[in-house]
């Protein structure tokens, strides 16, 4: 070859490869069908318009559509993008075969019909997934910078946003492999899947990772007309009613729980979830069995049965935004019971020991949950307490006025000095003996039940004492000098042989005729009321002396959680011309 000829070769290739590196723009009119053919065949998707196209040689033959508008042919899918780029493979173009490897959707918006009008997460899906796996000849689609707008009968049920998402290139029968980020309600989500389109024991996979939550699952994919999905569920967040919360669902019992970790074999089928050796571990505390999840209708029902061996249930009762009565310059505060009641829940929890509110322990509990529409339950089945045994009772249903609530507790043969390491709220007391409480309400506010109050309330303690009040010391004072009654005496203990209270309530007021506490030299005798919408009591009673001779009067009063006991100043003191002045006697 002449210098001259190879002067001329360097600069022909040279001029191919500028010419090449050039994007050539086109008229509309003028692109071949085979491109826009090769676009569709490999999407899905029929170009519907386009404002302009370029084509690229060099370093890869490319076509860049701008502002594209696209839709799939039955319609359930359709969109717009500022560019479309699809690049194309080199040999097949070798050989006048026109095949594109990867196609992306610059900034695109695009609409998916979904059935239904239900926020429910698999219908949202069902129609990508179905556009997906109807492909014959996908490339590797990528989307950057997307929108997708899930719409029903022409309402917008949920925005994804932010989307910068890979679905790999893939033969016919081949899982469809997906991964990126979405913005999804304000949060940023990775998310990985891997679902099977063909075959009757496939194998998927999902996962989604964001600051809510971390979930997973790993298994198969059985039957396909009415498929079952078997496998690894895990899934772990900071905080339940959070997550509840993101997923458009606000059920009242997930506020007792914070973090959750949860691990199971899970069973999906139909609308239906099994988890079988679950364990989940709520805020520490790590509980082992079986849960189902499932939906009929727009209710969700939850049944199982765990165990373990610790459990906080106060901190759970804690949480939970009880509706309390308020105080009298306060509005009403309404029950709510509907959204108590909004999901059905068959829920057996067994623990070996467990702290109840206020810091009591128990063990060998054995608790139940039971909500259905109108019908509220819980129950503590069972429980050892302190020597003796618990077990209590909440029950709620709709009634013609309004909620019908019962409250019944007992606690049988309870040894209260060993409580009192739990219970620094506890008045000073010990003594081992009973307590039953069974109390009646209706009304449609918290406060309306608490003043329908009826039911009956008994204690009874022997062999014990009473802290902070010194009976016997008073006694002695008053003896010898009955001013000296009035000085302070709530020092030191009294000992007592037996203790006991009975009350009747009627409209929210207790009646209390016969409280007494005795011991070998005294007797402490108390009979009064207490307004519980109020929550004040105010009781008058008498303390004598074994033999008779003295008599001191008292008065408790002030509020439930509160009261004071003091010596009766205006019973001691009598008028003046009394041969005894400041003294009662018998």
């Amino acid at each position: 070859m002449t210098r001259r000829v190879s002067i001329l070769a360097y600069c022909l290739a040279i001029g191919l490869v500028l010419l090449g590196l050039q994007s050539w723009g086109i008229a509309v009119g003028r692109i071949e069908r085979h491109v826009i053919a090769g676009i569709e065949d490999r999407t899905g998707l029929k170009i519907t318009s386009l404002e302009r196209a370029e084509i690229a040689l060099l370093p890869l033959p490319r076509v860049e559509l701008s502002q594209v508008a696209f839709a799939q042919h039955d319609g359930m899918l359709a969109g717009k993008a500022v560019q479309l780029k699809a690049r194309a493979r080199l040999l097949p173009l070798l050989v006048g075969r026109l095949s594109f490897d990867r196609i992306d959707l610059i900034s695109p918006e695009i609409d998916i019909a979904v059935a239904g009008t239900e926020d429910d997460l698999t219908e949202w899906l069902a129609t990508p997934l179905a556009y997906l796996t109807g492909l014959q000849n996908q490339s590797r689609i990528v989307i950057i910078g997307g929108s997708v707008f899930a719409r029903a009968r022409g309402e917008i049920r949920t925005i994804l946003r932010d989307i910068n998402l890979i679905v790999d290139e893939r033969e016919p029968q081949e899982p469809i492999a997906a991964g990126g980020t979405v913005n999804w309600r304000g949060v940023a989500t990775d998310v990985n899947l891997l679902w099977p389109t063909a075959g009757e024991q496939a194998r998927l996979s999902f996962s989604a990772t964001s600051a809510l939550m971390n979930l997973r699952f790993d298994g198969t994919r059985s039957g396909l007309s009415w498929p079952v999905y078997n496998g690894q569920l895990s899934l772990s967040t900071r905080s339940l009613p959070e997550l509840f919360g993101w997923f458009g669902e606000t059920p009242r019992l997930a506020a007792t729980i914070g973090q959750l970790n949860l691990t199971a074999e899970a069973q999906v089928k139909g609308s239906e979830i099994s988890l079988s050796n679950a364990s989940a571990i709520l805020d520490g505390d790590r509980l082992d069995g079986a849960i189902t999840l499932g939906k009929a209708g727009p209710r969700w029902s939850l049944s199982g049965t765990l165990a373990g061996a610790a459990l906080d249930l106060g901190r759970l009762y804690g949480r939970l935004d009880l509706p309390k009565p308020a105080r009298s310059e306060a509005g009403p505060t309404p029950l709510e019971f509907e959204a108590w009641t909004a999901h059905d829940i068959d829920l057996r929890v067994s623990v070996d020991a467990a702290r109840l509110g206020g810091g009591a322990r128990v063990t060998e509990v054995a608790t139940q949950l039971l909500v259905k529409k109108g019908r509220f339950e819980a129950g503590l089945l069972r429980a050892a307490a302190y020597g003796g045994s618990a077990k209590g009772r909440l029950l709620a249903s709709t009634a013609p006025t309004g909620v019908e609530v019962r409250l019944q507790a007992n606690l049988d043969r309870i040894n209260l000095a060993q409580g009192v390491a739990d219970l620094p709220g506890l008045p000073r007391l010990s003594g081992s003996g009973n307590l039953q409480l069974a109390l009646d309400g209706t009304g449609t506010t918290a406060e309306e039940v608490v003043a329908s109050l009826t039911g009956k309330a008994s204690i009874a303690l022997r062999q014990g004492e009473l802290g902070g009040f010194a009976f016997l010391d008073l006694l002695r004072r008053a003896e010898r000098s009955p001013m000296a009654a009035l000085r302070e005496w709530r020092q030191g203990k009294t000992a007592f042989d037996s203790a006991g209270a009975t009350a009747t309530i009627a409209n929210g007021t207790a009646t209390i005729t016969d409280a007494q506490m005795a011991g070998p030299t005294y007797r402490l005798t108390l009979a009064g009321q207490a307004s519980l919408p109020e929550s004040w009591i105010e009781m008058s009673g008498q303390l004598n002396q074994a033999n008779g001779s003295l008599t001191v009067p008292l008065v408790l009063s002030g509020p439930l959680d509160a009261p004071s006991l003091a010596p009766d100043v205006d019973a001691l003191l009598r008028p003046a011309g009394s041969t005894q002045p400041t003294l009662l006697t018998r």
